[in-house]
């Protein structure tokens, strides 16, 4: 018996109420094992897969909320029948849902609950929030839950903005007829209609909710008149998926003005408005004093025709544009959709697959993470609509045949029916993308060809079809550490191969290209070519490989385009990523930066701070300007913005190419360390650091950062400006700096009196060719704990005591508590008592992608520099950045072309 079918047994005979015990699985598993007679590696291997889907858990998030809110849900529960709840709880247990997961979606979505606005209390109110996630974290489900509990506890009437583009709406609308209304909702708003049950609806449909839009169209005023459906004349909630797009939010509030308001012009209903990725199109990017953008005014408009009002904002984007603009503290607090009430922190559970394994740990990297070098030549990362595609990169072939492999691997595992997908995102633009898709189906139809004459042949007869090579070259690449032969794959090939399609998914093919729920019964196999619509909240089931080309250095749009995130069940292991190296240096960048900005929210949380108080944090966060920058890229030439250093570190990453500027920077850090060394200051060496010095005055300081050149792209550090705050602030705190070379692994050179090993790094170079950057997926130049340098053994142990408690408060319920761990810099620079400067001489290595470094000359070295700084209680930390917005459109990879996939889609509006 193989594996899988045991694993399902076993899942059956197992508590679905609640999670199982470690002994309670064991014993299940032993009792089927010793009556199937099955050998100890299959008990092994089943045993770890019962585990792995059943000891699955969702701690429930935090939230800093505003100081007056009252609790409500408590107090009411007694008469809260929860009817949408409880089917749409069953109806996940059927789905498969972990008792762990779904007792943690429970309590959470209570807190979030009994953050919004109670909808029996009579007096006027409105609340604003925002729930933080993580890229394809189950938010879709989370916000389904709230759904439902806001409809027990008595909200009439719910409306959820999706994004701007159809097929993600079209998903939408197709989850909340399964997890909420319970009938398929393309039947419920036709003249002869016939509702057909799905969902929870089976479960139980004694009552129903209404819905207002349909899986086969958007809302549309004309069909309620026809149907003679208004608000006040429901006795079930009613709901509304709808894009965010201008002309639907101006019929859906003409509508609601012209069948449901009083004379006063108000309906007296309370609504739940639920904005699903709230960062995209929603928040108002003008400049102030300027008119709100269209659709954030027209979401503020519906939300101003009703006295009782809920908005939650639901976002994957740590640095969401939400708290970054708009330009003033009393502007932002005034924006009526800022998250003023509450913002609450989803946890993800425990198999979630995200940022952190693929990018952060290095055995994720390995096994996940491929490099793509070739694709350059056939779409450049610049390219315009009418580009024409000659062919396709070798990378993709290979990648290709990967996905059919795994399918193969996949069906040996028993996974059953399930959907299989790999995501194809090398352009914007539509015209691109459809061609990709030619050349892929023609592909797909030599390889399938292939497979159906010769994958029956006997090994070494197939072996002799140049595709079959090919796919056992997959295989050998990627798979061959794993349970199953090539003698075992090739028969399977033909049943697993075979059934794959390739498909277009953009404005041009339509909301159906994309069509998982048609195949329910067989499982949808299919190779999704697009772009932003395969990159903004749309749900790739079953994806196994990913070949992304798009470039971009937002953070916000790197992370959503992310849609090999998310929960893989028994095939993690067989999931790839293909990525040019540029994109898995920023990715491994947004990592580290989203897990810091996220413990700056877990401190304010245990210090009892404010949204506004996070709000005007993230503003003045350095990582948040290529944020800010994106939001006015279109009209305006600089911006200014005025950041925080306070408890900041900032790297010259980026090197200048030129030589010359090569030459100056090193000459400079040759004289500042003879004018240090003649000024005495010069502390005893430690082992990793050769040259320190101490008690360096800030004059000096000021004077070696302003005349360090820096590239136009490094937009996070800009030593002039901070030379510029060390010449007006007299803030004591920055009056003496520790100075600081490291040394490394590379080969000895003269500097000053004294000789030092230099720091081995590699160099690349970066989009723009009058770039090189210091690689690694950390986009680091400094090794970890070099912070470290400059302080006292009591304030080393203060921040190692403050590094171990904060991973004891993260530790999982039922997990033990860390006894060690690594310490993280910015541990040792909430210690700080002074600044740190360090001085990074590099041995450059060319990146194996580019060997076309430039070619030194005289004595001069590679040099980088970093800054440590302390906390800053005053306003002397404020630092104005200038941002030359022409440039920055340029490295953040901003076309001149209309996006094909943006909402500029025809859209039929009835009046």
């Amino acid at each position: 018996m193989d594996p899988e079918t045991l694993v399902n047994m076993v899942l059956v005979a197992l508590p679905d109420d609640r999670m199982p015990t470690e002994e309670e699985i064991r014993d299940k598993v032993d009792r089927l094992v010793e009556a199937f007679g099955v050998d100890g590696p299959v008990r092994a291997e089943v045993l770890q897969r019962v585990m792995a889907r059943r000891l699955v858990r969702m701690d429930t998030g935090f939230a800093l909320v505003e100081r007056d809110h009252t609790p409500w849900v408590h107090a009411r529960r007694p008469e809260i029948d929860p009817y949408y709840w409880s089917r749409y709880k069953i109806w996940l247990q059927r789905q498969g849902w972990p008792p762990g997961v779904l007792t943690g979606l429970d309590r959470t979505t209570d807190e979030i609950l009994d953050l919004i606005g109670d909808p029996k209390e009579a007096e006027t109110w409105k609340r604003r929030g925002l729930v933080m996630g993580d890229v394809q974290s189950g938010k879709t489900a989370t916000y389904s839950a709230l759904i439902c509990k806001a409809a027990d506890a008595g909200y009439r009437f719910i409306i959820l903005l999706t994004g701007t583009i159809e097929n993600l709406r079209r998903q939408t609308q197709e989850r909340l007829d399964s997890g909420f209304v319970g009938f398929d909702s393309s039947e419920h708003l036709k003249r002869n209609r016939q509702d057909v049950t799905i969902g929870v609806g089976r479960i139980n449909g004694q009552r129903q909710a209404t819905v207002f839009t349909s899986s086969a169209a958007d809302f549309r005023s004309a069909t309620l008149d026809a149907l003679g459906l208004s608000l006040t004349a429901l006795r079930e909630p009613a709901l509304v998926v709808i894009k965010k797009h201008t002309k639907i939010l101006e019929n859906l509030r003409d509508w609601v003005v012209q069948y449901n308001t009083t004379h006063s012009g108000i309906v007296d209903i309370p609504i739940l408005m639920i904005d699903d990725e709230a960062d995209n199109a929603s928040i108002n990017t003008n400049d102030p004093g300027k008119d709100p953008t269209r659709v954030n005014s027209g979401i503020r408009e519906l939300l101003k025709l009703f006295r009782r009002t809920t908005y939650v904002g639901f976002t994957a984007t740590p640095f969401a544009n939400i708290f970054v603009n708009p330009d003033s503290q009393e502007q932002m607090l005034g924006d009526d959709l800022f998250p003023r009430d509450f913002i609450y922190t989803l946890q993800a559970p425990t198999n979630y697959f995200g940022t952190q394994r693929i990018f952060l740990e290095d055995s994720g990297s390995q096994l996940h993470l491929r490099r793509m070098e070739d694709v350059e030549t056939v779409i450049p990362a610049r390219h315009r609509s009418s580009l024409q595609v000659p062919g396709l990169p070798a990378s993709l072939l290979e990648a290709l045949c990967v996905f059919l492999v795994s399918n193969a691997i996949r069906d040996l595992r028993s996974e059953g029916p399930t959907h299989r997908s790999m995501l194809v995102n090398v352009s914007q633009f539509t015209n691109v993308q459809d061609q990709v898709e030619e050349l892929l189906h023609a592909e797909l139809e030599r390889i399938q060809t292939a497979i159906r004459n010769f994958s029956s042949l006997p090994v070494a007869e197939a072996m002799a079809d140049d595709s079959i090579q090919a796919l056992h070259a997959a295989w050998q690449a990627e798979y061959s550490d794993r349970e199953f032969t090539w003698d075992a794959i090739l028969p399977t090939l033909r049943n697993a191969a075979l059934p794959v399609l390739t498909v277009a998914v953009n404005q041009r093919t339509g909301p159906k290209a994309l069509d998982y729920r048609a195949y329910k019964d067989t499982g949808l196999r299919v190779v999704a070519v697009g772009g932003n619509s395969l990159s903004r909240g749309l749900t790739l089931e079953g994806l196994t490989v990913s070949y992304f080309r798009r470039t971009s250095q937002m953070y916000d749009t790197l992370l959503q385009m992310g849609r090999w995130f998310g929960y893989r069940p028994g095939y993690e292991d067989l999931c790839r990523v293909w990525l040019p190296q540029e994109a898995i240096d920023w990715y491994g960048h947004i990592s580290l930066a989203t897990e810091e900005l996220r413990d700056d929210l877990k401190q304010m949380y245990r210090l009892r701070r404010t949204p506004k108080d996070f709000g005007l944090k993230v503003r003045a966060h350095p990582e948040s300007l290529l944020v800010t920058a994106r939001n006015k890229m279109r009209t305006a030439k600089e911006v200014t913005r005025v950041i925080s250093v306070s408890e900041q570190s900032f790297e010259s990453v980026e090197l200048p190419a030129s030589v010359s500027d090569l030459s100056d920077n090193w000459q400079r850090v040759v004289a500042f360390v003879k004018a240090m060394e003649n000024a005495g200051t010069e502390l005893p060496e430690d082992l990793k650091s050769p040259r320190r010095f101490g008690g360096v005055k800030r004059k000096e300081v000021a004077a070696f950062l302003r005349g360090f050149r820096v590239t136009p792209t490094e937009f996070r550090f800009q030593p002039g400006a901070i030379a510029d705050l060390l010449d007006e602030t007299r803030d004591a705190v920055l009056d003496e700096w520790d100075v600081v070379i490291p040394g490394g692994e590379g080969k000895p050179i003269q500097l000053g009196s004294k000789s030092l090993k230099m720091q081995m790094r590699k160099l690349r170079r970066g989009a723009p060719p009058d770039v090189l950057t210091v690689s690694g997926q950390k986009r680091r130049v400094g090794s970890r704990g070099v912070e470290k340098s400059g302080l006292t053994p009591e304030q080393v142990k203060m921040a190692e005591a403050a590094a171990l408690q904060a991973a004891r408060d993260a530790t999982k319920k039922g997990e033990k508590a860390p006894d060690r761990v690594n310490v993280a810099d910015r541990f040792y620079r909430k210690v700080r008592t002074r600044p740190l400067l360090l001085i990074h001489v590099i041995q450059g290595e060319p990146d194996p992608a580019d060997t076309k470094l430039p070619e030194l000359t005289g004595d001069t070295q590679y040099a980088a520099i970093g800054l440590s700084l302390p906390p800053l209680e005053s306003r002397a930390d404020d630092v104005k950045y200038k941002i030359n917005l022409v440039k920055a459109r340029e490295v953040f990879g901003i076309s001149d072309d209309l996006d094909d996939d943006e909402e500029d889609e025809v859209v039929e509006v009835t009046p």
